[in-house]
């Protein structure tokens, strides 16, 4: 009886030892994140900025209606240091931004001095938020973007069209679209 008490507790010694070992074997999810992104047309807002969550909120309601493959979704980050973190590593590229933090952020102006240079540019502007991104955005998706939501222009109150902001330039897909042009669409990938 005491041996089979030893070797159970011997068992259980040894799987407890052996637990913290499991987690470099685990799979990652970043893969699967990975491709989410990819899906999903993310655009961050923080919950720092409520007015600007809202914002983002109708921004992305006219797109997934107007663009349901692009499967919008409002992606929120804990403050705005987070917004700049994800915009620099390309986890995300696209963000709401109030015109204030639109000219920190991209200025590298604290509190994001620590993501300097920041390259972002405009896509649309109602007055006192910016959706910025980065400047890799592929100009057809800043066209389809700055093309649907101006499409609803005066319900979403924005103006200025094809300007830039605090020295950022306009997407060159969303200055395409305010220049008038016409953009075919990218050959699909099979």
């Amino acid at each position: 009886m005491h041996r089979r008490q030893l070797l159970s507790r011997a068992a259980g010694l040894l799987a407890a030892l052996a637990l913290p070992a499991l987690p470099a074997f685990a799979h990652t999810p970043y893969a699967q994140w990975d491709v989410f992104r990819k899906r999903h047309l993310q655009i961050l807002t923080s919950h720092a900025d409520l007015p600007g969550d809202e914002v983002g909120d109708e921004w992305v309601a006219v797109l997934r209606e107007k663009l349901p493959l692009s499967r919008a979704m409002v992606s929120r980050a804990h403050d705005m240091p987070r917004v700049a973190a994800l915009l620099k590593t390309n986890q995300s590229k696209l963000a709401v931004l109030s015109y204030m933090h639109a000219r920190l952020m991209f200025t590298g102006s604290p509190p994001f001095e620590d993501y300097a240079p920041m390259p972002l540019e405009v896509v649309v502007d109602d007055g006192k938020y910016l959706l910025v991104t980065r400047a890799d955005l592929p100009v057809h998706h800043g066209f389809l973007i700055a093309a649907t939501l101006m499409g609803e222009a005066d319900k979403l109150h924005l103006h200025n069209p094809g300007k830039g902001k605090f020295g950022m330039r306009v997407h060159a897909g969303a200055q395409a679209f305010f220049n008038g042009e016409t953009l075919e669409a990218p050959p699909v990938e099979s």
